[in-house]
């Protein structure tokens, strides 16, 4: 080892460890001794790299080590344009140490804007929650725009420029663009291929546009994995340009979803969430709740809240629509294919007919461009267009470039000599069949800006690293094409550029500052005199007011279905489905720990993915959960775990995308089976298969048994029909008989109460909940092994209950927290006290007096305490959370200690002592707790139960209001209002007695509960 001084190797060792969660070097000697160390010194620390290789003086050292850390021990390369950064002199006005700021921004999912507010301690964001004025999020937030504070802070983001996988300064890369920009200039880009991921920023296009005009035989190429060109050349077929619907479900009465996962996968889904359930709530208006019918192939959480859901193979469902549209009066749709259950067809037929124009039908992201000019011909037939549907020109403006496969073939005939990838990753996520990386590696210069350094940037000579939305100034559009703007809350953690940044060297060769590009670019459109206060309100609000485009007058062509195609149909066999992950879309956040341990909505599945099948099939051959099988596709096969999940078609599969990744990270790595491998680009979602089992098994960490309450009276649903006949059909008859005391008298005389009610009939399981509470109380991730022991740490759950046959049954989801009760079961029990009651109803965790004994735990009937098994926290944990990503409000947790949902005891405190010093009542609503904030059907409303005017009374009030094993006598603060569903009655099942026969519950559904007879003799 150099001769060094033994106290700047430690601070080495200390950083190291920081930065990269090595924590099994015990000494310098072996620190040192490591074989990677080398290398891995020479990418992250090049300046140290020289000092291990040639040791020099002490006094230079030091100077070296001074001169690193003030750098913030970053690359050596040079540093982009920044902004001066002093200690406070005067504090600005404002700001209060201690309180947090929000700013509003936005987070770009598969490319579309979703605003957000950005809350920031001390220039240090740690929760993003949804933006209220934002037309996408209405103030809602979903789990990946939440865990991207974790990817802020990930340590395996790039974090310098790389020159064929080693560090070097960003000037070397302008002056190798400089003698790439000549060859463009000389054969104006005849050899230039640019390929980008989806493109809904404004100033982004004009950037691409400029380099179009300077080199215009430059080929501009797209490859977006979670493809939707099949929206807008379906609506070229029909109306003769491209265009892109948007839906106001807030005004339809029946909504039918064709393969369509509105609720969680569709640009807009928070928006489509609120509007849809906010009229399916019996609780707002009993005479009048939103019908929703639903036909797919894989169970999704939109499927399994419709009223009525069709199983159907994935290539059926155009024949399906072909079907319905000619029984809505459409010609030349007919299809030789045998009808479809006839009944489901004439019911939802009538009803679209009865209802219209307040009807809404949806096609799926990954249909077809046949089946939306269907769809959209018949939302235009019953005139949704002036009522429910609008058209836009479309958001994603990657739809003008070339699809991928003509650049694969040109790079193989030699045609490509510079290759520009822009924010997508085809070397992981482009169909298998192409091979990219093969193709790719013949082009002589290839460049790749992203965020991490990925699969695609290990074949490049330049990988440039890209920052993180909340490190970035930038633009992208909504779902309804509104701009809403990125603006950094802190600054850039590493060596990255803005794609503003990086167009303009490419164009210029020049490092510009990134706001200034912006700011530039929207001058353009504002009178110069008004542009200052209006850019300042455009920040303050997060968007640009009023940028949406305006509706289209759309008239379907004459003919217009002359030379559709029809899709592919295959009459036996076993046909796959591929679909996006709900969390991890297309692998692209496939490093984030909060991502991969959220469970799936139906499945509960963490940590991997797995192919679904139907329990017929699983019978049929002999499968069970976690068998692996061997699925072959067109001659590629790919050794996959089975998951058995009801309400799957018996002869349909279905696997998700976003596993598999090679270069994401490391809590990415070994995770899942890659689906992309199987992936054809022809018919990139539906394709034929084959499936053998391999004779092996694989562990499957899921939550699906975990915490099991079944057996006992959890879920109450009706129907509306039983509601109006009988409101209290939710309500039992409780017994009060109880070896607790009362309730202590202080409690109901003190100023608050606090309580909580989820509405069942507006839950749509997307998890949303799980996440901001995680985000919200520094709950540890724990891994995929600790989450196979049942020792996840959500304090909240989202359970799923099916109920009826396996192949096709009803489903319900339940949120499950602490419920805060007046007689707290584990309150009794705890030796030392660690657990109390308070004045105000919180019971409350004292975790510096915690033992461990968890008998808390054992006497909850909920099943909502988690405990500490090992240090889940902290540079000693398995999977530690970044120091910078806490929420410095609420307390770390240490190995052996009992955690809970506490309400949110910090937002309680916080917005009461805020009332108090300004010398007024807490209004109600003006108290949010995370989960209630993020979700986006406004399933859970928290408040004041001693207040008479509060919501939160109001509706534990309500008829539909009922406590989770209330007749314990517990006393759950938590109440939930009973589900009620809105079936059509042509649809139901002639002669089905009222009471059918309880059947025992089956290990393949998971949470299963009984029916339960109501009063009325109703099922529950």
């Amino acid at each position: 080892m150099p001769s060094m001084n033994a106290g700047i190797w430690q601070s080495l060792r200390d950083e190291l460890a920081q930065r990269r969660g090595v924590h099994y070097w015990r000494s310098l000697e072996e620190l040192a001794e490591r074989p990677e160390f080398d290398a891995f010194l020479a990418d992250e620390f090049p300046r140290w790299h020289a000092l291990w290789e040639a040791p020099v003086a002490r006094r230079r050292v030091l100077k070296l080590m001074a001169a690193s850390l003030a750098l913030a021990g970053l690359t050596g390369c040079d540093s982009s344009p920044s902004e001066e950064i002093v200690p406070y002199v005067d504090m600005p006005e404002g700001l209060t140490p201690g309180i947090p700021r929000q700013y509003a921004t936005s987070i770009p999912i598969d490319g579309y804007a979703h605003g957000v507010l950005a809350q920031v301690h001390e220039g240090r964001p740690v929760k993003v929650e949804g933006n209220p004025d934002h037309p996408s999020t209405l103030g809602a937030c979903d789990s990946v725009s939440q865990a991207s504070i974790l990817s802020l802070y990930d340590p395996d983001r790039a974090g310098a420029v790389k020159q064929r996988g080693h560090v070097a300064p960003f000037r070397d890369f302008l002056s190798d663009l400089r003698r790439q920009r000549m060859a463009w200039d000389a054969d104006r880009g005849e050899r230039l291929a640019l390929v980008t991921g989806p493109l809904t920023s404004p100033s982004e296009l004009a950037q691409v546009e400029a380099l179009l005009a300077r080199w215009p035989r430059t080929r501009w190429f797209r490859h977006v994995a979670i493809d939707r060109s099949g929206v807008p050349d379906g609506m070229r077929q029909l109306f003769g340009r491209a265009l892109e619907p948007v839906y106001r479900l807030d005004r339809a009465r029946i909504v039918v979803a064709l393969d369509a996962d509105l609720l969680q996968a569709q640009p807009g889904f928070l928006r489509y969430a609120h509007d849809l359930m906010a009229g399916r709530r019996p609780r707002d208006d009993a005479a009048a709740l939103t019908r929703l019918y639903a036909a797919e192939a894989t169970p999704s959480i939109t499927g399994c809240r419709a009223d009525h859901r069709l199983r159907l193979r994935a290539d059926r469902v155009e024949a399906l629509t072909r079907q319905l549209a000619t029984r809505l009066g459409i010609d030349g749709l007919a299809t030789d294919h045998p009808a479809i259950d006839e009944a489901w067809l004439s019911a939802v037929a009538d009803d679209l007919a009865r209802h219209a124009p307040h009807v809404a039908v949806v096609a799926g992201d990954q249909q077809p461009a046949a089946l939306h000019a269907i769809v959209q011909a018949i939302n235009h037939r019953l005139g949704a267009y002036a009522t429910t549907v609008q058209a836009i020109e479309p958001v994603d403006a990657s739809h003008r470039a070339e699809p991928l496969v003509p650049l694969v073939d040109a790079m193989q005939a030699g045609e490509i000599d510079s290759l520009v990838i822009m924010g997508t990753n085809p070397a992981y996520s482009a169909p298998g069949e192409l091979a990219f990386a093969e193709a790719c590696q013949r082009v002589p210069w290839r460049c790749h800006f992203g965020t991490t350094f990925d699969e695609t940037a290990r074949l490049v000579h330049w990988h440039i690293p890209a920052t993180h939305p909340l490190e970035s100034w930038g633009d992208a559009r909504a779902h309804d094409g509104t701009v809403g703007l990125l603006q950094p809350v802190i600054r850039p953690l590493h060596d990255g550029r803005t794609p503003l940044q990086f167009y303009r060297a490419l164009l210029a060769g020049v490092d510009d500052d990134p706001r200034a590009l912006l700011q530039g670019f929207w001058q353009g459109t504002t009178p110069t005199e008004r542009f200052e206060p209006r850019w300042r309100q455009w920040l303050h609000d997060g968007l640009i007011a009023g940028s949406a485009p305006q509706a289209q007058r759309v008239t379907p062509r004459e003919r217009w279905h002359a030379g559709l195609a029809v899709g592919d149909r295959v009459d036996a066999g076993l046909v796959l489905q591929l679909r996006p992950d709900p969390a991890l879309r297309d692998g692209e956040h496939a490093n984030n720990g909060w991502l991969q341990e959220l469970p799936n909505p139906l499945t509960k599945l963490t940590w991997g993915n797995a192919l679904l099948i139907a329990p017929a099939l699983a019978e049929a051959r002999a499968l069970a959960e976690g068998d692996e099988v061997r699925l072959s596709v067109a001659g590629r096969h790919l050794d996959v775990p089975a998951y058995v999940l009801p309400g799957m078609p018996d002869d349909g599969l279905a696997l998700t995308l976003g596993h598999g990744r090679r270069a994401a990270g490391r809590v990415a790595e070994g995770i899942g089976s890659d689906a992309y491998r199987l992936q054809q680009a022809a018919s990139p979602w539906v394709m034929p298969a084959r499936l053998e089992a391999t004779g092996r098994r694989r562990v499957l960490a899921t939550t699906q048994n975990h915490h099991a309450m079944e057996g006992r009276d959890l879920i109450r649903a009706a129907s509306l029909e039983t509601y109006r006949h009988d409101p209290t059909f939710a309500q039992r008859e409780i017994p009060h008989a109880s070896l607790y005391p009362e309730p202590w008298p202080a409690e109901r005389q003190s100023p608050h109460a606090w309580g909580m009610v989820i509405d069942l009939s507006a839950c749509i399981g997307c998890n949303a909940c799980v996440t901001a509470c995680q985000a919200e109380n520094n709950i540890p991730i724990v891994g995929p092994e600790e989450v196979s022991r049942g020792r996840e740490m959500h304090w909240i759950r989202v359970d799923r209950y099916f109920e009826g046959p396996l192949d096709d049954p009803r489903l319900v989801f339940q949120p499950v927290t602490c419920m805060h009760c007046e007689n707290a079961p584990c309150e009794y029990v705890c030796p030392v006290g660690a657990t109390q009651h308070t004045a105000d109803g919180l019971n409350a965790m004292i975790y510096n007096r915690c033992v461990g004994t968890r008998y808390c735990s054992q006497n909850c009937p909920y099943k909502v305490r988690r405990f500490n098994w090992f240090q889940y926290t902290g540079e000693q944990a398995s999977y530690p959370l970044p120091a910078a990503a806490h929420n410095p409000e609420v307390t770390l947790r240490a190995e052996g200690v009992m955690e809970k949902c506490t309400y949110c005891v910090q937002r309680i405190r916080r917005k009461t002592l805020d009332a108090e010093l300004e010398n007024r009542p807490l209004a109600d609503g003006e108290l949010q707790t995370a989960c209630q904030q993020t979700c986006p059907t406004r399933a859970i409303v928290f408040g004041d139960l001693n207040r008479q005017d509060s919501a939160v009374r109001r509706l534990s009030e309500h008829p539909l209001s009922y406590g989770l094993l209330e007749n314990l006598n517990v006393r759950p603060r938590t109440r939930y209002l009973a589900a009620v569903t809105h079936p059509n009655p042509a649809l139901a099942s002639p002669g089905e007695p009222e009471t059918p026969a309880r059947p025992g519950p089956d290990p393949s559904v998971g949470h299963y509960t009984p029916p339960v007879a109501t009063k009325g003799g109703h099922q529950a």
